[in-house]
Order: structure tokens, then sequence, then C-alpha cells
């Protein structure tokens, strides 16, 4: 969803939870979802968990419940931010195109910028990503972190090093703990290189995507396992880059959370070396907090009956004049830069061939600049109308209040402590990237009429394996003899003839469901053999002991399989869990509801032996409230 239609959403939910609630009330799962949404975008989260709850009750939809519930758990996560926080305040912030709002870091070398996709990203249309669309590359490193997407779509952190002047490594994922199935984005290290920080969206956040750290562990060279960096560093928007300052004086934030269609705001606060988390006060305004603009002092709360005080003292009407100040001040820099491209225009008129190339080059830049002052504006005016709908539905005449001084303020602090300047997108370089030997396939496939394989290794694997002879010839075939299929083995017998199989098949009914497929294809006198531990055996033996195995296999698990279960942890795992999940096992977690309580189960194991195996690596990192149950098949 765009940062547009999201505003347009919005609008539409403040206005249904603005209408009076006796008897407008549909209970359709759309119209809680669309209150859900406003709520959660205003960090509302136990109001917006209760109706996305009331929504995932009344749906259907197996698809639309899945991400009900990824954002139930969004909602429970941004509870969880919110208890502590930091304040941080801008001393900078302008927003730019999604396009090329890289360029504008200007603390990141220049020139050092490439487009995507390039020799390590390779992506097709499907898999393009609406935010990553360059890499950063400065000249002159031996290593470097990127993000790619993977065969899913999944765009993951990638590392590869320089082998020479011109030959790259083949890209490895950068750790197993930094993969969440979705999408990590715009890796940065820290100025000593001992933290990355990354933006990711499948991650415990609070919505879209969300601002994480990672350590390296320098005697094991491992990453950590990524921390959120917390709010107000991550939002309810898209925050997708975090970086400090070279001189390290500041934090650098790049994020959607106030803008609207295909922009970005980067904003510029002061660095916290050892931030102190306090909770949130009860009149602190998380969109204000969220903005890094310095929050007004606390005042006593009006007393009742005192319209104007309470008019006064609503927790967005510091808000809604800061959005108006802010709004009248783009709208006067909007029209001096129309009346300068007018002026420049004029000039161009009468100007040498020249001046006119310089010209166009400087009416060019400004009318960039002046669609990107339209957009905050466009997106200014939408959190307006929303605030002024809440005031309409409250019965509150929105004011204005009197623009504080401007010392100390964001746009102020612009122009005498931070200033933005825009970058050259650098050339793709001339680099082979290497790419992975490809691994032979060893699964049955009949290919076109001369592309038939033969293994790359004849030896057979341990166990029952069952193959299908085609041909014994007095040479080698060719690839030609083979009629396209692979894999094809060659054993030489003692005749000094040459026996041809083809396929590894753990079963008699595979192998069987694929002769008839051999004979059709030129090999009518092909049947089946088979061998155990490399060593020929009849076909009935090798059945008799396929069907004493999988009798000995059900006998022994009687049926039953089991599950590491957690309870107690409420409605999300601490990551630091499902990371260790991760690491110990493949099997998935699952989530359900028993007798009014979460509960997270690991499995199925079909051997209580590799349960336990899990449970004893939790016990030992003494997590809690985790037992082993069994499950009857």
């Amino acid at each position: 969803m765009t940062a547009l239609n999201k505003h347009f959403l919005i609008s539409a939910a403040v206005f249904l939870l603005c209408l009076p609630a006796a008897g407008q009330e549909t209970g359709s799962a759309d119209q809680d979802l669309r209150k859900a949404e406003v709520l959660h975008g205003d960090y509302r989260f136990r109001e917006a968990g209760e109706y996305y709850r009331k929504a995932l009750e009344q749906t259907s939809d197996s698809i639309l419940k899945i991400a009900i519930a990824d954002k139930i758990l969004q909602c429970a996560n941004g509870e969880s931010l919110l208890q502590f926080i930091v304040r941080p305040e801008a001393v900078a912030s302008r927003t730019f195109s999604t396009n090329d709002f890289f360029l504008y870091l200007n603390d990141l070398k220049d020139k050092a910028w490439i487009p995507v996709p390039n020799p390590f990203i390779k992506i097709s249309d499907r898999h393009k990503n609406p935010f990553y669309t360059a890499m950063y590359f400065p000249s002159g490193e031996n290593s470097t972190v990127f993000s790619a997407p993977d065969e899913t779509g999944a765009w993951n952190l990638c590392t590869s090093t320089r082998k020479d002047s011109t030959v790259w490594s083949v890209p490895e994922i950068l750790s197993s703990n930094i993969l969440s199935g979705r999408n990590e984005i715009f890796p940065i290290l820290s100025r000593d290189g001992r933290t990355l920080y990354f933006a990711s969206d499948g991650m415990p956040g609070m919505g879209g995507y969300d601002l994480f750290y990672s350590r390296l562990d320098e005697e094991t060279g491992e990453w950590s396992t990524p921390e959120n960096m917390g709010f107000p560093y991550s939002s309810t928007g898209n925050d997708i880059l975090y970086m400090e300052s070279r001189d390290g004086k500041y934090s650098i934030i790049v994020s959607d959370r106030e803008t609207s269609g295909d922009s970005v705001t980067i904003y510029v606060t002061d660095y916290i070396a050892t931030p102190v988390r306090t909770a949130i006060g009860r009149d602190e305004s998380p969109r204000a907090i969220a903005s890094f603009r310095q929050q007004p002092a606390e005042t006593a709360g009006p007393e009742a009956g005192d319209n104007t005080q309470a008019q006064s003292g609503h927790p967005e009407m510091t808000d809604y004049s800061r959005l108006m100040h802010r709004l009248r001040e783009l709208q006067e820099e909007h029209r001096e830069k129309l009346a300068k491209i007018e002026e420049s225009r004029r000039i161009y008129e009468s100007a040498s061939e020249e001046d006119r190339k310089f010209l166009a080059g400087i009416i060019q830049d400004v009318e960039k600049e002046t669609m990107q002052i339209k957009r905050q504006m466009d997106g200014i005016s939408a959190q307006i109308q929303d605030i002024e709908l809440k005031f309409l539905a409250e019965g509150i005449i929105p004011t204005v209040e009197e623009e504080p001084e401007k010392t100390g303020t964001a746009d102020t602090d612009t122009d005498r402590k931070y200033t933005f300047s825009r970058h050259s997108m650098g050339r793709i370089p001339y680099i082979i990237v290497e790419v992975p030997e490809p691994k032979f396939d060893y699964s049955f496939k009949i290919l076109g009429r001369n592309e038939g394989q033969f293994a790359e290794d004849n030896t057979l694997p341990s166990g029952i394996v069952y193959q299908i002879q085609f041909m014994v010839l007095s040479n080698h075939a060719s690839v030609k003899d083979i009629r396209g299929m692979s894999p094809v083995f060659v054993t030489k017998l003692k005749s000094g003839k040459y026996l041809h199989t083809v396929g590894l098949f753990t079963t008699y009914d595979e192998a069987l469901g694929n002769l008839g497929k051999v004979r059709k294809n030129g090999f009518p006198e092909a049947f089946i053999i088979a061998y155990n531990n490399g060593s020929s055996i009849s076909v009935k033996n090798a059945r008799a002991m396929e069907g004493r195995k999988q009798s000995s296999a059900s006998a022994s698990s009687g049926d039953i399989s089991y599950q590491v279960v957690f309870k107690g942890y409420g409605s999300s795992l601490p990551s630091s869990i499902t990371s260790t999940i991760r690491q110990a096992t493949d099997k998935d977690i699952t989530k359900s509801v028993s007798e009014g309580e979460t509960v997270f189960a690991v499995g199925p194991f079909p051997d209580r032996n590799d349960a336990e195996f899990l449970l004893k690596i939790l016990q030992d990192l003494d997590i809690k409230n985790v037992s082993i149950e069994s499950i009857k098949l």
C-alpha cells in the first residue's frame, strides 16, 4: 500500500470512527479493519488490537486471517515498544523522492550508490523492492554487505568479498540470525564496523519496516540476534534506513511516517550514545514524538466545564498548530520556487546557447524541488484533515496557536547545523561476481532429445535403492543414445560390457511409476532392479525389506508425534526464543488459543529424542514455561 493510499484509508476510517455509535455499527470485518488501521497508525495499539480481533472472528478468508494475525502481533509489539522510549529531537529534516533520497545522505561517499539491478543483485520485475532501488558500493572496499532477493522474492542481507581487481566471491547470506523470511534492506555499518543497522518488515515491529541493529562478535565473526531500535526510531510507517553521521554527532533516520505518495523524509537528530529510556507521559503525543519535534512542557489539566482550556489543552491541538504553520511555510516556499522558475524561463528566452544549457539545468532542479515541496504539502494537508475530522466529532473548534520562537526548531537548525546537498549517482563498475557451482540434479527426468545427462557420481546411496535398467552395450553410450534421460548411471561389468540404468528411487512404487515413461521413450525392454547399500539384490527381497522398514517405523511411533510447547508468553514469542528455535530445528512454529491462553508449539517431531534435544537447548538458556506434549495422529 502506498503512503497516499494509506492517507485515504486513514481519512475514511477517521470518518467512520466519528459516527455516533448507536445504530451505526455494521459489525462487518471490513469496517473493523478500517477502524483498526487508523488506530494502529495513531499508535493506539490496544484499541487497534481489539478491532483487529473482532475482524479476525468475522472473516473466513484464510489469507486475510494470516494478515490480521500479523497486525495483532504488530500491535502487541507496539504496546511493548511504547512503554519505555527515548526522545531525540530533530536538528534538520527534509523530504525527498524514494527514487533518489539516498543521494542526500551526505555522510556517505559521493558516487558510491549504484543502480539495482547490477552484478550483485539480479532481479525480475515481480521481485522489485519499492524502496531498495540502489546499492551502496563505495570504491576501494574489499567486502560489501547488501540486500538481494532469493528465489521466493524475499530480500536477504548478503555479503561478498573481493578476490582480485575485478572478481568478487559468490554472495552468501550474512547471518542466519538476520533472516526473517521477509525483507531486510539498507544494511549500514557503524563507524567502527561492529554494529549493523538495517530495516526489516519480517522481524517483531509495530508495522511496515522497523529499524534494527545487530552486534558483531569479533571472536566468532557472528552477528547477534537483531534488536528493534525502539520508538521513535521505529514507527508505524516504513522506517527504511538508519545511520550515524561521519563525525558522530548525529543520527540519521529515513522514513515515510509523515509523507504521502512516493516520498520519504530524512530526519537528522542529535546522536544519543547511551540512550535512557523512560515511560511515555500520559499527556505526551506519540505522533509528535515520532516527528522528532520538541514536546511542550507538561501543564495542569483544564478545569471541568472550561471549554476554552479543554480545546487549547487537547493533545493534538499543538500538532495541529505545528502542521498549519509548516503548511504555510511550505506554501510560501512553493510560491518562491514557482517565481524562480518563471524568472529563469523568461531569461532563457533571450539567453545564448551556452547560457541556455546552464539555465535548463537550474530550471530542472528547481522543478524537482517544487514537486517535492508539493508532495510535502499534500501529506501535511491530509494530516490536518484527519485532525479536523476528529475535532469536529468531539465538538472542538480548531485554533492555530501562535508560532513558537524559532530558536531550536527543526527548520531553523536545518540551516544552522546541518545542510543537505545532492551527491552524484555512481556508475555500475566493471566487476565479475562469481556464481555458485550448480549442484547436479539426481531427480529422474526426460529432457530434450540431445540433452540427456550422465550422473556425475555413479556411487549409489546407502539403504534400499531402485533403478530402471534400460540397456547393456559393448561401449559407453553417448548422450544421443540415452534419449534425453537423466540421471543415467553407467557400470562396467566383469564381462567388459556397460550396464546403463536411470534414476534413484527410494520406493518400489516410485520406480514403477516411472517405468512406463522409460519404455515409451524407446526402451520397451526396460525393467526395475534393486540395491541395498550399493550391492545388487532381488526386487522381491528389496520390497520385503522396504515393507518391514515401514512397519517398524509405524510401530515404533505408535502413530504418535511430539511438539515443544510454550505457554505464558502472551501474543508473541520474544525474538530471542524464535531465533534459538530457528537455529536448532527447521520445524514450524504454530500459534493457537487454548482455554483463553495463547500457546505456541514447535513440531511435530516423529522422534521424541528430537523434541527433547530442542527442549534441552531451551532449558540451558534458562527459558521458562516450555515442555513436551505428545500428539495422537
